[in-house]
């Protein structure tokens, strides 16, 4: 039996391979026709890349602050099912698993592991923290327009718009820029950041290929 050190070692250097063989699994199994049968399984995922995240952060020394973002990001997309401010109108299915007023959990785990990966990505170009927010809204947003094509063609939520909404992608900048500066100062390191980020990004180009 390996001991904590030892497991956190082993996801530090093997981690990446984990992350990216699941979504290349995923890809598999939602790339086709059958996808139905297997998207259910999306939250096992999404619960896979947020604790290999988690095992592999640097020691975290403000963790009420460090996992805000979570909670940040659960609220406000609540806020958003529930009245249709600040996204626009949509719903969740309940392919993202449990939650409560219509909203999963899963979002706000979402939003952290994203948040902190940018933000992560960034701090290492850049020590100004303004800038470090808005290059981490932007990429936030940039990863949305790949995103919201996969989501919905595979059923996760749906717009009552025929098209998404323009201020969806707004907000997604706006509060992605103001999450990371309120909770900049629980940042750590994590050696995972950039694979979750080039991971993710290419699960959903790829699949936004496949998806009619």
């Amino acid at each position: 039996m390996m001991n904590r050190a030892e497991v956190k070692s082993w996801f530090k250097n093997y981690g990446s391979w984990v992350i990216a063989v699941f979504h290349f699994v995923g890809i598999l199994l939602l790339g086709g026709p059958w996808s139905s049968d297997f998207v259910m399984l999306t939250p096992l995922n999404l619960l896979l890349l947020s604790v290999v995240y988690l095992i592999t952060s640097d020691k975290v020394k403000r963790p009420l602050l460090y996992a805000l973002p979570a909670l940040m990001g659960f609220l406000v997309e609540m806020l958003g099912t529930n009245t249709g401010f600040p996204f626009g109108e949509y719903s969740y299915s309940s392919i993202l698993g449990p939650g409560l007023l219509g909203t999963p959990f899963l979002i706000g785990v979402l939003w952290w592991v994203l948040l902190r990966s940018f933000n992560d990505v960034f701090s290492r170009i850049s020590s100004n923290k303004t800038i470090i927010s808005l290059a981490t809204g932007l990429g936030m947003l940039l990863l949305d327009i790949f995103i919201e094509p996969v989501a919905i063609g595979l059923g996760f939520w749906e717009w009552q718009a025929a098209e998404v909404p323009l201020e969806n992608y707004m907000a997604w900048f706006v509060l992605s820029f103001v999450f990371t500066r309120l909770t900049m100062d629980g940042q750590v390191k994590n050696p995972m950041s950039k694979w979750v980020l080039i991971v993710l990004g290419g699960f959903f180009v790829v699949m936004g290929i496949l998806i009619p």
